[in-house]
């Protein structure tokens, strides 16, 4: 039965889900610790505008997708932003390179990357760097499920297995989904996905499937801005302006809370992968100087369930709980892989003992304005083009380049969600195609405060922010601020 706010009881029974996959860290009395505590800085070589980590299902290994500049004549700025997939072993600090590509997906072994080739139309399949196979899917994400990887063309759900695709099901052709008006993601365990279908007047329908039989049914989640699947098993997070709810497809359960009730508008996963944490990230200038308090659920349960630090990027815990990534600022427009160890104890819990450093450089490096999302740059303002395109996965953090008021949350034609926030000197920033508002009119904001998240609402060719300038109401080059 569904409510609107979660009971004691249950509340009792997430926390103690969390302590129970937190258990996993070695190393440490689990009996006398009831959260976790990311504060230990892991020295890594040097990954600089990391857009994407996904965690080897061992917690030893990530794919890092990062971009770096190329000459491009076209280009009003000369150069255009690339992205490069590389491995990074943890244990031994070896950096491998995977391809020109992103969007990487492991197999359940390990064993087997997936990962989108250059041009966006090859998916490549990896086995020790080694490309072994490449598909041709017709909507960008994909699933593995143990050693096979699912995933849509056109008419059909198919999936590759050992080097042989064959088709699982067929869809009705008026459920074929056609990217980017339609964006589908797959549930962890692979058995079923969801389909948000936008229209350029603002309203979004979504559906839900079943990848074994090809059956679509239309998925009521009202007017809810945001909806994602949980890292494992089938649990699907839907967030409104004023509420969240965690369903639990497998089970056919659903819970609920109130924003208000919560500590914070940014939401993470705990490393069990379906238990929902809740807070506030501190401003990124710099990175990793500010350590920020999550719970579960609801602010009233006293202790907090993890420490983390202020990271941007897809900020993630291992499959084991023992690390915790994303990436912090270096300046500007650039960033840097991090990761932090994370135990049971608040003993270590204590400044990044670089803050200083890149605080710094951020604050000694041109303009004023910092790079919204760790993302690379897509379209620069150019021609009939007012602003700069910032591409970075769905759920983003989007940060406030400036200090400033939010002037503005809320639809407009082509630009989709957008977020607004006024500047000192009549300066104006807005960043648009968003999914979820974290922050409304009126509020004061800090440079590199979350505001929103990365959304496809609006014109859009995938999830991305489009960041635009005014300067006393005339567009202005936001790079140039």
């Amino acid at each position: 039965m569904r409510r609107s706010v979660v009971a004691p009881l249950v509340l009792v029974a997430l926390l103690l889900f969390v302590q129970g996959a937190f258990a996993a860290v070695p190393d440490e009395d689990h009996d006398k610790f009831a959260s976790l505590h990311c504060v230990e800085r892991v020295a890594l070589p040097l990954v600089e505008n990391v857009m994407e980590a996904k965690w080897s299902p061992d917690s030893n290994t990530l794919a890092v997708v990062w971009f770096g500049r190329l000459p491009s004549p076209r280009s009003v700025t000369g150069y255009r932003e690339q992205e490069i997939t590389d491995t990074l072993d943890l244990r031994t600090g070896e950096l491998r390179p995977l391809g020109v590509g992103d969007q990487p997906e492991w197999s359940a072994s390990g064993a087997l990357v997936a990962y989108w080739g250059p041009d966006a139309d090859e998916l490549r399949i990896v086995r020790s760097d080694r490309i072994i196979s490449s598909l041709t899917p017709t909507i960008p994400r994909v699933r593995w499920t143990g050693e096979a990887l699912r995933f849509i063309e056109k008419n059909e759900i198919r999936e590759w297995r050992e080097g042989s695709v064959h088709t699982l099901a067929t869809l009705e052709d008026r459920y074929v989904p056609q990217y980017p008006r339609d964006d589908v993601y797959f549930s962890a365990d692979g058995d079923r996905f969801t389909m948000t279908r936008y229209s350029m007047d603002g309203t979004l329908v979504r559906y839900l499937g079943s990848t074994l039989t090809g059956d679509i049914e239309p998925l009521d989640t009202g007017i809810a801005r945001y909806i994602e699947w949980s890292p494992k098993g089938a649990t699907l997070l839907v967030r409104f302006l004023e509420r969240i709810e965690l369903r639990d497809l497998a089970a056919g359960t659903s819970e609920s809370v109130s924003q208000a009730g919560v500590a914070g508008p940014v939401h993470a996963w705990a490393p069990d992968g379906r238990t929902l944490l809740a807070g506030r990230v501190s401003p990124t200038v710099p990175g990793g100087n500010a350590f920020d308090a999550f719970q579960v659920w609801d602010s009233k349960i006293g202790a907090s369930a993890a420490t983390l630090p202020n990271l941007m990027g897809e900020r993630t815990f291992s499959p084991d709980g023992r690390y915790f990534v994303g990436v912090s600022r270096t300046g500007t427009q650039t960033t840097r892989l991090e990761v932090y160890r994370c135990r049971g104890t608040a003993d270590a819990a204590r400044p990044d003992p670089e803050a200083r450093f890149r605080q710094e450089r951020i604050d000694a490096s041109a303009g004023r304005f910092v790079r919204p999302t760790s993302g690379e740059i897509t379209q620069f303002l150019q021609g009939s083009h007012t602003g700069v395109d910032v591409a970075a996965p769905f759920g983003s953090l989007i940060a406030a380049s400036d200090d400033g008021t939010v002037t503005a949350t809320g639809w407009v034609a082509v630009g989709g969600n957008r977020v607004c926030v006024l500047h000192g000197g009549g300066l104006e920033s807005c960043y648009y195609h968003t999914s979820l508002p974290l922050v409304s009119i009126g509020e004061r904001v800090a440079r590199g405060q979350p505001i929103a998240l990365i959304g496809m609402t609006g014109l859009t060719t995938g999830p991305h922010t489009h960041w635009e300038a005014k300067l006393a109401g005339r567009i202005v080059d936001p790079l140039a601020r």
